[in-house]
């Protein structure tokens, strides 16, 4: 029988989910394309799928990516977290540099059951605020819990079966592409020159710009130019030509056309209405 259930959405999606049962009581669930941390707060459950069996307790957490799974919840009453994983979020975290657990994985998939160690119990209590304010988790705070979470998970005593299953979840290919992408946004490198950083011809590396960021890589480039100059109109007193060169525009007439055409105002006027507000 479900007494409670809460969820912290991002995205429109679940992000941190806690639930109390009491037993006897099944669930069984279909996980697509990402992975989840089961945390016992209280009571004990089976988790069973290709693999197995795999049962945990009171503060034990298991690690377990997709797949279709059945439950059984033990006797007594039950309080648990799940956290989802989803791999192109995991990807934005680490966009700008791929995280040194990527060097040299092995793959696997098998669940990964652990002890709760008290970082990762304070991290679990740490999470009551935004179940009780859902609206407190913006993008940024997600982005920064999520990676938090990953850190505390490697730190633990199983680090290198948590690191090789985390591993799992990214895309090499496309992480060292976004990772020099980001890495070179504000850079004066022409499309063919990104394209041979990335080790693709210029038609392949357009094709994949497309499919990850959705978006042509020349507009992708210039908005985020953009925006970075609006921020650092707002926080730095840089002249105008300064901040020109330094998001990657090669002259301040075309920086402020291209300036002027998203914000409906110049560059001068922009910072103007900022300082008044």
């Amino acid at each position: 029988m479900l007494i409670e259930e809460s969820t912290v959405e991002f995205q429109g999606r679940p992000l941190f989910q806690r639930a109390r049962f009491k037993t006897p009581f099944q669930v069984a669930g279909k996980m697509e394309d990402m992975a989840c941390l089961f945390y016992m707060i209280e009571g004990a459950y089976e988790v069973f799928d290709t693999h197995g069996a795999v049962r945990i307790g009171s503060k034990e957490a298991l690690l377990k990516k997709c797949g279709s799974y059945v439950a059984h919840l033990k006797k007594g009453d039950w309080d648990g977290i799940v956290i989802f994983f989803y791999p192109d979020i995991l990807h934005e975290i680490y966009k700008y540099q791929t995280p040194s657990f990527l060097d040299n994985q092995t793959q696997t998939i098998q669940p990964k059951k652990m002890i709760g160690n008290e970082l990762l119990h304070k991290f679990i209590q740490g999470l009551s605020i935004y179940f009780e304010n859902p609206d407190l988790m913006d993008e940024e705070l997600a982005l920064l819990k999520i990676k938090e979470l990953i850190l505390i998970l490697l730190k633990s005593e199983q680090y290198q079966n948590i690191r090789q299953f985390i591993a799992t979840l990214f895309t090499p290919e496309k992480l060292h592409f976004t990772s020099a992408i980001e890495s070179n946004l504000y850079n004066n490198l022409s499309l063919e020159e990104l394209a041979f950083i990335c080790h693709k011809s210029l038609s392949s590396f357009k094709r994949e710009f497309k499919k990850i960021y959705n978006d042509t890589p020349a507009h992708y480039i210039k908005e985020k130019r953009l925006e970075s100059a609006a921020q650092l109109l707002c926080s730095t007193n840089h002249s105008i030509a300064d901040i020109a060169f330094e998001v990657g525009f090669q002259d301040v007439t075309t920086f402020s056309a291209s300036f002027r055409e998203k914000f409906n105002n110049s560059p001068t006027k922009y910072r103007l209405n900022q300082i008044r507000k």
